[in-house]
């Protein structure tokens, strides 16, 4: 007899032996007006007066009689609070004194928890979830006893006892409450059998079913619940292979005489295979039969599969909701026939919904215009399903948010209010700290990064890095909507000095100004940027060893030179998420040109092409393709490309990333001397799931790319290979920290391993 039921029956039989008492209330009544005139209630000691009145749900002045009486006590018991419930009245000149009097549980002086060895005690109090001072009854005391074993279960001990024992506490009316566990063998399910199959092999059912059979690789755990889960899915597998009618008529499991081992068998009804019959359409004005037929995922002659069935179902469903026909019904009829289900489509059109007013909650901090600048969605428009979610996309974009919720409300006109919910996570930046990366070495770092400047989604930067190999002092501010106008404008001030191989040191003082402008064509994923810099490059400090080839010795060269360079990018992104994307698209092209008529002492023109592809798989893993394409060249033939502007990838290089090799160490050399190259291509595949979302996520990768000479020499059968395994992890104050430990199979003297470590920097 399950929990309920035993609840169920004790409540039943209290208010049957009360059956006396409500027929002489009754009684005594009949003589009076049945008026409440005043409402006491007595023997509460720990219980609120205010929770049992209310629970009561009687108030001066109701008219009483015996089915309000009776509903009061079953109302009362409910609670799970009391032993004993009565209803006692006092006739008075002007109506009825009410007394609602109880009798309590006992309160819970301790909790003791005994025989558990397998699991953690905290996850078994929690599951409990009693405190001491709560009123806990028989059914409570039982209930709880059961979520324990039912936890036990779930870890794979089908066996586990647990046995409540009760005993009086040291005050009166206090309890001690001990749960005694008694946990037993973890059970494997050793087998799983399957009858009635004939169309679809034991193994395909097997494998869509959570419940596995013990393997040396696996643990064959058994959960309750999931195998309930898999006999649905087992019905809606055979569904999707035309077997409307089956099922899983039986089944059943037995134990092994140790006791370890579990069989399961599964008797499944398959019944006949159907292909799709005639599809017709009722009711459609809005669009033809052909616009209609064309949201179709199955036809005529088709094998029935219901998962294609929902998806057609959810497809003309969303072509009436991207008109603002929320109140659409398709009213669906499959009727089979032979081997044939004939299916008909009744819509039920409605009329369209346009948006009222738009309701943005939770912001905090940022200012409310900042959210609303980005909703495709607009008040007074006929709602539209893609501008909708559109402008969820691009509020979550903003990265000012943990969390944005979009939701509707109906108004009585059938138009609707939507309503953005947002939770807003830190977004400022006070750095003070040490940081280690491969490139870098040891770094401190004092910084200030506020991307969401007083809530106006300006970003303000400041850092100041100090270190042996590197020391840098950046500034820099973004106004993303200049004018409230979709334009972006800022600017960067920064000085850097970094000792490269220890060879010699480049520094690097310099600006620059920065314009973009989101586009509305070919597609709104599109921005466009626009970049002035002016930088001078100094290369000093040459060490004793830095014997390069003469046509490439930099301490040769008079130094400092001016780099005065435009940039123009174009961008499209359509990435879901601006951190660990799960689907989507981002694609980049840059092109530079420096010197000319921009003076200047370096001439040359570079153009960097990146294109990042996410996908999304099974078991929340995200699949992503990427790859960087560089070429950087002059204007004349007598010119030379500058030290500074050439490709050297490798490692985890600003010019590309190639794990499993040393930084800037892939591309052209000349004596055993890096030189650089003016074409670069870089393939990146990687595998990505989360640990926690938004927090910890793992990944497998494979990089393979090369710098070359020139075009000429680039050769797609000469690239630098590696594999390996990472880490992402999301810290607050610091951004993305990242682990990479990679195979390089193509290093100078055969593959090596190389771990990459980078602090502070999100890549």
């Amino acid at each position: 007899m399950n929990e309920k039921r035993k609840c169920c029956l004790f409540l039943t039989a209290r208010i049957l032996l009360l059956a006396p008492t409500i027929i002489l209330l009754a009684t005594s009544l009949s003589a009076q007006e049945g008026l409440v005139t005043d409402l006491v209630v007595r023997g509460n000691t720990h219980a609120d007066s205010a929770l049992i009145v209310n629970t009561a749900g009687l108030k001066i002045g109701d008219e009483i009689n015996p089915d309000v009486i009776q509903q009061v006590i079953r109302g009362l018991y409910s609670l799970g609070l009391f032993s004993d419930v009565q209803v006692e009245a006092k006739p008075l000149e002007e109506g009825v004194q009410l007394a609602l009097v109880v009798e309590e549980f006992p309160v819970l002086e301790k909790l003791v928890v005994s025989g558990h060895d397998k699991v953690d005690l905290e996850d078994i109090t929690t599951v409990i979830g009693l405190g001491e001072g709560q009123i806990v009854g028989p059914a409570t005391i039982q209930q709880r006893g059961q979520k324990i074993k039912e936890l036990y279960e779930s870890k794979g001990y089908l066996l586990t006892t647990v046995e409540a024992q009760v005993a009086d506490g040291e005050l009166e009316g206090r309890i001690v409450l001990t749960y005694l566990i008694r946990e037993g063998h973890k059970v494997h399910v050793k087998k799983i059998e399957v009858q009635g199959n004939e169309a679809i092999s034991d193994s395909k059912i097997k494998k869509v079913m959570d419940t596995k059979e013990k393997r040396w690789w696996r643990s064959g755990k058994f959960d309750r619940e999931k195998y309930e889960e898999d006999k649905t899915k087992i019905a809606e597998f055979y569904r999707k292979e035309g077997y409307i009618d089956a099922a899983v008529v039986s089944d059943s499991l037995w134990y092994s005489p140790s006791k370890k081992d579990l069989f399961i068998s599964l008797t499944v009804a398959e019944g006949k295979r159907y292909r799709v019959g005639e599809m017709t359409l009722q009711g459609n004005t809005l669009f033809s039969h052909d616009e209609l037929r064309n949201k179709f995922n199955l036809q005529a002659g088709d094998i029935y599969d219901q998962e294609k069935y929902d998806e057609t179902l959810a497809n003309l469903y969303t072509a009436y909701q991207e008109q603002g026909y929320l109140y659409t019904q398709v009213v669906d009829r499959r009727v089979p026939s032979d081997s044939l289900v004939n299916i008909d489509f009744n819509i039920i059109e409605g009329t369209p919904a346009r948006v009222h007013k738009i309701h943005i909650t939770g912001n905090t901090k940022t200012k409310e215009k900042v959210i609303r600048r980005e909703l495709v969605i607009k008040p007074g428009q006929v709602f539209k399903r893609s501008a909708f979610l559109r402008s969820h996309r691009e509020v979550y974009y903003l990265n000012f948010f943990s969390n944005v919720v979009p939701d509707y409300q109906t108004l009585p006109n059938g138009d609707i209010d939507l309503i953005f919910r947002v939770e807003e996570k830190p977004t400022g930046q006070a750095q003070v700290g040490v940081g280690y990366s491969e490139r870098d070495k040891l770094v401190g770092t004092i910084g200030l990064g506020i991307p969401n400047l007083f809530g106006n989604g300006q970003r303000l930067d400041f850092t100041w890095d100090f270190g042996k190999v590197r020391q840098n002092v950046r500034i820099g501010f973004t106004e993303p909507w200049l004018f409230d106008t979709p334009t972006s404008a800022g600017f960067d001030l920064y000085q850097s000095s970094r000792r490269w191989t220890n060879y010699y040191t480049e520094v690097r003082r310099g600006g620059d100004l920065r314009i973009g402008r989101r586009l509305s064509w070919p597609d709104d994923y599109f921005r466009i940027y626009w970049k002035y810099r002016l930088e001078d490059v100094e290369y000093t400090d040459f060490a004793s060893s830095y014997d390069p080839p003469a046509a490439y010795d930099l301490s040769l060269i008079k130094w400092p030179q001016r780099t005065s360079s435009t940039t123009i990018t174009l961008i499209r992104d359509s990435r879901d998420l601006p951190e660990f994307a799960t689907m989507g698209s981002v694609h980049s092209l840059s092109s530079e040109f420096a010197g000319g008529f921009l003076s200047g002492d370096v001439d040359y023109h570079k153009h960097i092409f990146d294109s990042a592809w996410y996908f999304r798989n099974f078991w929340n893993l995200t699949l992503m393709f990427k790859t960087r394409l560089g070429i950087v060249d002059t204007y004349k033939s007598s010119q030379t490309v500058p030290f500074s502007e050439r490709f050297m990838p490798g490692g985890t290089s600003y010019d590309g990333m190639i794990r499993g090799y040393d930084n800037r160490s892939v591309g052209p050399r000349q004596d055993n001397t890096e030189i650089g190259g003016k074409t670069m291509l870089i393939f990146t595949l990687e595998y990505q799931f989360p640990v926690v979302q938004q927090q910890i996520y793992a990944l497998f990768f494979a990089d393979a790319g090369n710098a070359w000479r020139s075009v000429g020499e680039t050769d797609l059968t000469d690239l630098k290979r590696s594999a390996g395994v990472g880490v992402r992890i999301v810290a607050p104050m610091l951004g993305v920290i990242g682990f990479d430990m990679a195979y390089g199979f193509d290093n100078e003297f055969g593959g090596e391993w190389h771990p990459h470590f980078q602090l502070g920097t999100s890549f």
